[in-house]
């Protein structure tokens, strides 16, 4: 599958980006930094200041009319107003094919082709462990 990642907010968000490539490159996907060549769009979210929400909020807008206009079949949520917000999210944005909180990360390339097979995934759950893999830059 050719992934798509658009990630904004802090630096530990950047990080977290980069990891999540890491993982989806050792599962054999491919990358492209344009979204309308994209299978999978993923979008990295920030949601602690009203600014921040609202650009996030836009993003996703944007990154959904890929499904309408591009290749993407499938549009993942992820990051902080995944987590915060994903009830609200679900409800409002039928767009999105899977959220992913912040302790998913790890398993972003399975939850990708599950959404990919068709159903919605909501992968908020906490889990105690720390992410460690590689980055991909």
């Amino acid at each position: 599958m050719k992934i798509g990642v658009l990630s904004l907010g802090c630096a530990k968000n950047r990080v977290d980006t980069e990891q999540m490539l890491s993982l989806l490159k050792r599962a054999g996907h491919e990358f492209t930094e344009t979204p309308a060549e994209a299978d999978a769009l993923i979008v990295n979210t920030c949601g602690f200041i009203n600014s921040a929400k609202e650009e996030t909020i836009d993003a996703i807008l944007e990154m959904a009319e890929y499904k309408k206009t591009g290749s993407c079949r499938v549009l993942c949520v992820t990051g902080c107003l995944a987590q915060r917000y994903g009830d609200e999210l679900l409800r409002d944005m039928p767009e999105i094919d899977a959220l992913l909180g912040v302790s998913r990360y790890a398993d972003v390339a399975e939850l990708l082709g599950r959404a990919e097979t068709g159903g919605r995934v909501d992968a908020r759950e906490r889990t105690a462990g720390f992410l460690e893999c590689g980055r991909v830059l």
